[in-house]
């Protein structure tokens, strides 16, 4: 059964970069988001597939959000956001998608691309119709992930008091913990291109710029 996502993760943020965590991402909630690109000739063949597939996961055991996202302006691009009661739960599913995942093969012009995450920043909102949803990935140099983190950690919280933000959070790769994946559910386009404008976000924007190893990789999507 769908739950609603425990907003358990504000005092997080530095201190994932000072301590262990292994022990705790076990336990803790667990993310991922994958991204998703088939032939464009295959669509509507998967946004079927993506759609049904987003319903039984909801209901599996264990689940806290699985959305499905289409790209604006790239329709055959797609994302998926879930978030799992604890580790556990994740990797259960995971063996349950064999025949998704195998479908899902046949219609792909480039690999799935799914990165197990864990939060650092969230929140608890499970989105609605009418949202645009953005995925940015960020990856920090690493000598300039603390500082970065400063930056993005202020970016949130001023978002967050934007009229529109549903949801701003930030989940961190398991893997690479200076790679991470900035995520905001907005009321309506409209809301979204004032946030973009506005002054603390360009002003982090600029900061960020000199901070970051790739390019800040900002993508919209619509729930399907």
């Amino acid at each position: 059964m769908h739950k609603s996502l425990p907003s358990v993760f504000s005092c997080l943020f530095l201190a994932f970069a000072m301590v262990s965590i292994a022990g705790a991402q076990d336990e803790s909630p667990a993310f991922s988001v994958a991204y998703i690109e088939v032939r464009p000739s295959m669509t509507e063949q998967a946004v079927a597939l993506l759609t049904a597939h987003a319903e039984k996961s909801r209901a599996q055991d264990g689940n806290l959000r699985f959305q499905a996202l289409q790209r604006f302006g790239r329709p055959n691009h797609f994302a998926i956001l879930d978030a799992w009661e604890s580790r556990q739960h994740q990797n259960e599913h995971a063996a349950a998608t064999a025949a998704f995942r195998n479908e899902l093969e046949k219609m792909l012009y480039s690999p799935y691309d799914e990165r197990k995450s864990f939060a650092s920043l969230g929140t608890s909102a499970a989105g609605s119709d009418g949202e645009v949803y953005v995925l940015t990935h960020v990856d920090f140099a690493p000598p300039s992930l603390d500082q970065g983190l400063v930056v993005i950690e202020a970016l949130i919280n001023a978002t967050r008091q934007e009229a529109g933000a549903n949801e701003i959070g930030l989940i961190v790769q398991d893997s690479r913990k200076n790679h991470m994946t900035l995520f905001e559910v907005w009321s309506s386009e409209a809301a979204h291109e004032t946030h973009i404008t506005s002054d603390h976000t360009m002003r982090a924007r600029v900061d960020l710029q000199a901070l970051i190893g790739a390019l800040y990789d900002e993508r919209l999507y619509r729930r399907l």
